[in-house]
């Protein structure tokens, strides 16, 4: 693996000193535009402010008004002093984790990702969402399974008037395994829930809960499935394990998981930002990031590997 790493890190090497040119460029820019920031928020503070205490005295009884002047210029403000480090950020990516993709798993890299919502709605895990932002998307094949995965942020608007707002339904690294085999049932594993919440997913999962041989799994995990037999070989206790293991690395609030058709879907709510180069503030020609990014993107696909323990077909032969 060190021999490996060393080989990429020589081919990249041109390539990362080039977008270390492009990192000190950006550098300067960030640093100018934060000096000019300073006087300026405080007049847009000051200015804004008044606007604001205005607004809140003439629409005080009233559900139209719009309080927020003050939050949204120096919004506008902030956007604009950090957008050279965000473009640093892109040029990375769009130089260097192709190559690192390629590397680590043969895989293709997309900024955007191409993860399809419309595929994953039927694994029954995905939250209610009116908007989906996909980025950092990694699609491939590995050892005949087809694999996609990527960064998802999901959020949905709720309620109206003055209680508008916009919520969070998961936000984390979403993996979309494509198996050369068909499930015989649908299985889906959630975190411990209470009775009440049990009793909720199995009527509208129109699922059973699953009874497992391992306790202390049982413990940590609610399995609910249409095909007893089969969910006690899909939750196998080493990859639960794996990914347990990667749930807490990246610090997870939660894992859930779903097989359904040929496919395995794997959603780990985290608020770690994957996939992320350098800071604008570190050299680009670093060794050290390239390879956590390529051993990043090595732990994800190796979860291909735990899925061989088990083939459906060989239970229905």
């Amino acid at each position: 693996m060190a021999e490996a790493n060393e080989t990429l890190y020589a081919e990249l090497k041109p390539a990362l000193e080039r977008v270390e040119q492009i990192r000190l460029e950006k550098l300067a820019s960030l640093e100018r535009r934060k000096k000019i920031a300073w006087p300026v928020g405080a007049v847009i503070s000051l200015v804004c402010g008044r606007i604001d205490w205005f607004l809140l005295m003439t629409f005080k009884d009233s559900d139209e008004g719009f309080v927020g002047v003050t939050v949204f210029a120096l919004g506008l403000l902030y956007g604009w002093v950090t957008q050279p480090r965000r473009e640093y950020i892109k040029q990375y990516k769009q130089d260097i984790m192709p190559r690192i993709a390629k590397a680590a798993a043969d895989l293709a890299y997309d900024v955007k990702g191409s993860l399809s919502m419309e595929t994953i709605q039927p694994s029954k895990i995905v939250p209610s969402y009116d908007k989906a932002v996909c980025e950092d998307g990694f699609t491939g094949c590995y050892k005949g399974t087809d694999i996609n995965f990527c960064e998802l942020k999901l959020t949905e608007t709720q309620g109206s008037g003055k209680n508008r707002r916009t919520v969070t339904k998961f936000k984390g690294l979403v993996i979309l395994l494509e198996m050369n085999r068909k499930f015989l049932g649908h299985t889906i594993l959630v975190r411990d829930q209470s009775s009440i919440g049990s009793w909720f997913t199995e009527k509208t999962s129109k699922m059973m809960r699953a009874d497992l041989v391992d306790p202390m799994f049982e413990e940590l995990f609610n399995v609910y499935t249409t095909d007893q037999v089969e969910a006690r070989y899909l939750i196998d206790p080493a990859i639960m394990e794996k990914l347990t293991d990667m749930k807490d690395h990246y610090k997870g609030e939660n894992i859930t998981a779903a097989y359904f058709n040929s496919q395995m879907l794997i959603m780990i709510s985290s608020a770690h930002n994957f996939f992320e180069p350098p800071d604008i503030y570190k050299h680009a020609v670093d060794m050290d990031a390239v390879k956590m990014l390529r051993s990043e993107v090595e732990q994800i696909v190796s979860i291909i590997d735990y899925l061989e323990m088990y083939d459906p077909r060989q239970k229905a032969a």
